[in-house]
């Protein structure tokens, strides 16, 4: 899979385990939760290098303006119930 910054038309081209952070970074997800739930039930990996590995991941992609972090859900974001809006 490939993303570019609507920013900076910087293209990243995600692998395996970077394409299953974007699909599941759904604006509801705690980012320890998709390391969890996704990450290491899917790859044989080490629960804290696989944290490291995502923060970093997605600490790019932040600069970048390609993914917004924040400590709680994000309003209106696609995966958000409309009741929750």
């Amino acid at each position: 899979m490939m993303i570019m910054s609507a920013v900076d038309s910087t293209f990243f081209t995600l692998n395996e385990v970077a394409t299953v952070i974007w699909q599941a970074a759904d604006g509801r997800t705690p980012l320890s939760d998709i390391v969890a739930g996704k990450i290491c039930q899917e790859f044989e990996v080490d629960p804290d290098q696989a944290g490291r590995d995502v923060e970093r991941f997605v600490s790019d992609l932040s600069q970048h303006g390609i993914l917004l972090v924040s400590e709680r859900p994000i309003p209106n974001s696609p995966a958000t119930p409309p009741e929750a809006r």
